[in-house]
């Protein structure tokens, strides 16, 4: 189990080739608990993130994908923010 702040991490068997990566601060019937589906193939395992996480599909170990999880959670953008507004000039004449 990884502790992040009020969060802990913890990989849960599925199969014997694969484990969700949970969420534990979370109920267990609470989907977005699930941040990750591993999936052992046969150089390293593979991985289906869930939340809308963009990283590496594929890990040499296990503790490669706890790590990037960790990293990318914890930058998390603290939810939804208006969007940076572009600036707008007029086109250039010449």
């Amino acid at each position: 189990m990884y502790n992040l702040s009020e969060r802990f991490f913890e990989f849960t068997s599925v199969s014997g080739d694969s484990w969700q990566l949970r969420d534990r601060s979370l109920p267990d019937d609470d989907p977005s608990g699930v941040i990750a589906i591993v999936t052992r193939v046969a150089f390293g395992v593979d991985v289906i993130w869930g939340r809308g996480i963009r990283a590496p599909h594929h890990f040499g170990r296990l503790d490669d994908v706890l790590r990037t999880a960790v990293e990318v959670l914890s930058c998390g953008s603290g939810g939804p923010r208006r969007p940076v507004p572009i600036p707008h000039r007029p086109p250039a004449r010449g």
